[in-house]
């Protein structure tokens, strides 16, 4: 019987760790999205996006001292293109303690279109996003969003 070698257990154990440590990915679908995703960077600045199982949507963006509050009804167009339709937003002059009910203004021609992806790595979920069109009040907004969002799912 042939004995191992140091360098064949090596490569062994590396290839189980590289294994175990792949991510799972898959576009973006009403089985894999509903729930609240987060990306927060330093300064309160950062994303909060909610899909519910009703369709509704909600995007939260933090702006340092104020967040702009969209809601609206998702859909996929595509194999992983993520639309929502805004309806109504508001702005509030803070990011903490938001109030998301009341005194939003109506939306005319809005919506934001997604390349939609979730991960899975680490036992966490993650969902990238790569805004594809952005649009607010038939406007081109494309500023609002970085060319690629990577927001982890928070709670269930």
């Amino acid at each position: 019987m042939k004995k191992l070698t140091f360098l064949e257990i090596f490569i062994f154990v590396f290839l189980l760790n590289c294994f175990s440590f792949a991510q799972e990915s898959q576009p973006g679908d009403f089985t894999n999205v509903s729930g609240n995703w987060d990306l927060h960077y330093e300064n309160d600045y950062g994303y909060s996006f909610t899909f519910g199982k009703n369709y509704k949507a909600q995007v939260i963006l933090y702006l340092n001292s104020a967040s702009v509050i969209f809601r609206g009804i998702y859909t996929f167009e595509d194999k992983g293109i993520l639309r929502i339709n805004i309806s109504e937003m508001k702005r509030e002059e803070k990011v903490k303690n938001l109030n998301t009910h009341g005194a939003y203004k109506k939306a005319k021609s809005s919506y934001f279109l997604f390349n939609c992806k979730v991960i899975k790595e680490h036992n966490k979920s993650y969902m990238e996003l790569i805004p594809l069109q952005i649009y607010i009040d038939g406007n081109t907004s494309e500023g609002y969003f970085e060319p690629l969002i990577k927001l982890e799912k928070k709670g269930k």
